[in-house]
């Protein structure tokens, strides 16, 4: 057992090494991404194509507009609860999840500015390979115009989260981004700055941060996490 300890501590603290390093990437990774994220625009481009044929009159985009608010909302929710999920569950060392989930989200607290070295393909490549299937599905079957609007935005939103979120990050946000963030309309460094003040803890929502106010409150997560630990699943036991 103290053998199998210490291989998990040397595990961890060669993740720990790693931490702030621009090492290059896999070449089998980024070209996974690479596929992944242009079937992303390929599909989402089907999707705005379709949204685009039934919005005809003023009464489709009084249905739109609810629905672009529903999708962009439940973005920061879905985007809150992986957060969540990978600050609290499992261990950097952790077979086949640990090296490829849960280090990026531990090794932003170390280097909260990591993320800003990094570009556009590293940091949305993960996104679109998890959405583009959802995407596929949703086109082999008509939802609807409100759901299709809501679809939408929640899937750019969701694989604009890691932008959004390095932004505020950011010494200094692009002009736009800068502009956004000062409307709440991306994730605000002030609003940001809670979850990094308080440990890793709360404030999970990195699309916009509209959630965090209302899931927090209601101690959603703590909640979860209780629920979760409770049936077995294990908590990290990282600080």
């Amino acid at each position: 057992m103290a053998r199998v300890n210490r291989g998990r501590a040397a595990r961890r603290d060669n993740l720990v090494e790693m931490s702030g390093q621009d090492a290059p990437r896999p070449r089998a990774v980024v070209a996974i991404e690479a596929v992944a994220s242009l079937a992303f625009f390929v599909l989402i481009a089907l999707l705005a194509a379709r949204v685009w044929d039934g919005a005809r009159g003023v009464t489709a985009w009084l249905v739109l507009a609810p629905a672009a608010l529903l999708g962009y909302f439940l973005a920061d929710v879905a985007t809150g609860l992986v957060h969540w999920f990978c600050d609290r569950f499992f261990e950097e060392h952790t077979p086949v999840v640990g090296r490829l989930v849960i280090f990026p989200f531990r090794d932003h607290h170390r280097d909260p500015r990591a993320m800003t070295r990094h570009g556009f393909l590293e940091l949305t490549g993960n996104s679109c390979l998890a959405i583009s299937p959802v995407l596929a599905a949703a086109l082999g079957v008509r939802l609807g115009l409100f759901l299709d609007g809501a679809l939408l935005v929640f899937t750019l939103a969701v694989v604009g989260t890691n932008l959004f979120h390095g932004w505020a990050h950011a010494e200094r946000a692009p002009r736009l981004a800068a502009w956004l963030q000062s409307r709440r309309l991306v994730l605000a460094p002030t609003v940001h700055d809670v979850h990094h003040a308080h440990g890793g803890r709360g404030a999970y929502c990195v699309t916009n941060g509209w959630a965090n106010r209302w899931l927090d409150g209601l101690r959603v997560f703590e909640r979860l996490e209780a629920g979760l630990v409770a049936l077995g699943v294990p908590a990290t036991d990282a600080e």
